[in-house]
């Protein structure tokens, strides 16, 4: 029998990083050092997982140009199956960062034509493949309407959904969305008010439990170098982060996240997957960009020990 394979949607771009040399100053220029990777959350998830040796495909969309051409020999390199993404007339999507020396994000921006793209017609004809996922892993730059079609299928078809909320106004494409046996959703605080049309100040326990009543299983609350929290009907545990030195934050979220999924499928308890979580963002925090293309089974072990 083939083995199932995690079926990543969702956003493949190219990163550019500008990595100021003083604290950056709103409202004028900045110099700074550029860099340039591949990037995308569904794509950056990606690329962890089939570096950590598993059966990945992408669905994202590429442009017909010559970063998109590089973007998916980069995907290709890396053992990601992109046999049933798009190919755009459109210039391939982009994101920028804007960084702070210590490698924080002052801003950040990006453009791409997912919306006109990856359409709910579109996924319906993926079908076939779909329902042979293992998992379904889903970024909300996707439309509403993709979100909700997909959400909707993994229920019906009883396929392990798990989403990544990207950014506070993306955030809010999931408000009115049915959580009902959603895996895992993966919010910092920000994003966790924007899913629960709710002010930030607002208690997060209270969020949270709003989330769990609408069906998520797994909620991990993200709070960046002080940690997270992972909560259900059942568990509510808070871990510390492995403290590193940052190089870049770009892509740790997405780490992160690919870390949970490759534990999760190894049988591991709940709380072992967040650990494995903070070690692969430990790992991408400690180099230049969203990837660390020397990422491996070992590596990932020896880091995971540190948080134990």
């Amino acid at each position: 029998m083939i083995p199932k394979s995690i079926i990543c949607i969702g956003a493949a771009l190219l990163d550019e990083s500008f990595s100021c040399y003083q604290e950056p100053i709103c409202g004028t220029s900045n110099p700074a050092r550029y860099y340039r990777s591949s990037g995308g959350v569904a794509c950056n998830i990606a690329h962890h997982l089939a570096l950590l040796q598993h059966s990945v495909e992408l669905i994202s969309c590429f442009g017909n140009d010559p970063d998109g051409k590089w973007l998916k020999d980069e995907c290709r390199n890396s053992g990601i199956g992109i046999s049933h993404s798009v190919e755009s007339a459109f210039d391939t999507g982009r994101y920028m960062a804007l960084l702070s020396p210590s490698g924080e994000l002052f801003a950040g921006a990006m453009s791409g034509h997912f919306d006109e793209e990856i359409t709910p017609a579109f996924l319906e004809s993926k079908t076939s493949l779909l329902k042979t996922a293992a998992l379904i892993q889903l970024d909300c730059n996707l439309h509403k309407e993709c979100i909700n079609w997909l959400l909707d299928f993994c229920n019906s078809n009883t396929i392990h959904c798990v989403i990544e909320p990207v950014s506070i106004p993306k955030a809010a494409r999931l408000q009115k969305a049915n959580l009902q046996n959603v895996l895992l959703l993966t919010p910092n605080s920000d994003e966790l008010a924007a899913i629960s049309e709710s002010s930030s100040d607002k208690n997060n326990d209270a969020l949270i439990q709003h989330l769990l009543q609408r069906g998520v299983q797994y909620l991990w609350l993200r709070n960046g170098k002080n940690g997270s929290g992972i909560y259900s009907n059942d568990i509510k545990v808070e871990i510390a982060a492995l403290p590193v030195e940052v190089t870049d934050i770009t892509g740790a979220g997405d780490a992160a996240m690919a870390g949970w999924i490759h534990a999760w499928l190894n049988g591991k308890d709940i709380e072992d997957c967040v650990r494995y979580g903070h070690a692969l963002a430990a790992i991408i925090l400690q180099v230049k960009g969203a990837i660390n293309r020397k990422l491996t089974l070992e590596i990932l072990e020896n880091t995971f020990k540190l948080i134990n």
